[in-house]
């Protein structure tokens, strides 16, 4: 990283930030469904650490829990909040095309095409691991560090879950446009980014965050796959 680089990010980081962001976006809205951009999209993610000086990457939450207890307050408060989003989309929307989540398996198929085994073990550790390094490191470490020192840690929570809900609307709702995905996606995702916020907030740590989503993503796949044909 350059000396102008972090300076930037020092005098005008919400600002910096919000660039970062709509590039990011556009990539991941764009690259929905298309490998070599989603991986790209996933690449760039946690780059942003770059534009940020290192002293300052305790502040954006690049460091250890505070405490086990709110780690484990944290991964139950998003795994709550994925249950709750599961169970309204279905009673909303059944197993139809409009529920978001029926599109999670075919995004599956879509970028791990081959025998089922493999896609799954793959799906599972791209959602498990990586999904969670890329995406926590940008939203709840990089942006909620940004939001925060301008309008505090509660505007912060609702901005980045805000950012990270309409990010995902390129995989459920947008490309394709599809609105009524983008009716039953929209509420659930947006309560499962204020749960990684709070939990970002109780533990002051990103990696508390990767784990907790990381944990929650599994479990909704896994559950997703269990379900009779």
């Amino acid at each position: 990283m350059t000396p102008a680089i972090g300076s930037r990010y020092v005098a005008a980081p919400l600002s910096t930030a919000g660039g970062c962001f709509a590039v990011l976006a556009a990539t991941r809205i764009g690259g929905a469904y298309t490998a070599v951009l989603m991986v790209l999209s996933m690449a760039l993610t946690p780059a942003v650490l770059l534009l940020a000086p290192r002293p300052d990457w305790g502040a954006m939450g690049v460091c250890r829990s505070r405490s086990r207890p709110a780690l484990g307050l944290g991964v139950g408060l998003v795994l709550i909040s994925y249950a709750v989003g599961v169970i309204a989309s279905f009673a909303a929307f059944a197993r139809t095309e409009d529920n978001w989540l029926t599109w999670i398996p075919r995004l599956a198929e879509q970028l791990v095409p081959g025998p089922v085994a493999v896609r799954t073990a793959a799906m599972l550790v791209v959602l498990g691991i990586v999904v969670p390094v890329a995406e926590e490191l940008c939203y709840r470490g990089f942006l909620f560090d940004a939001v925060g020192r301008r309008f505090g840690p509660r505007a912060a929570v609702v901005v980045t879950s805000c950012a990270w809900t309409v990010v995902h609307l390129g995989d459920y709702g947008l490309n394709p446009y599809h609105p009524m995905v983008i009716v039953s996606s929209f509420g659930s995702i947006f309560l499962m980014g204020l749960a990684l916020g709070i939990t970002r907030l109780l533990t002051g740590s990103v990696a508390a965050c990767v784990i907790a989503q990381g944990v929650a993503n599994v479990a909704l796949f896994s559950g997703l796959l269990a379900l009779p044909g």
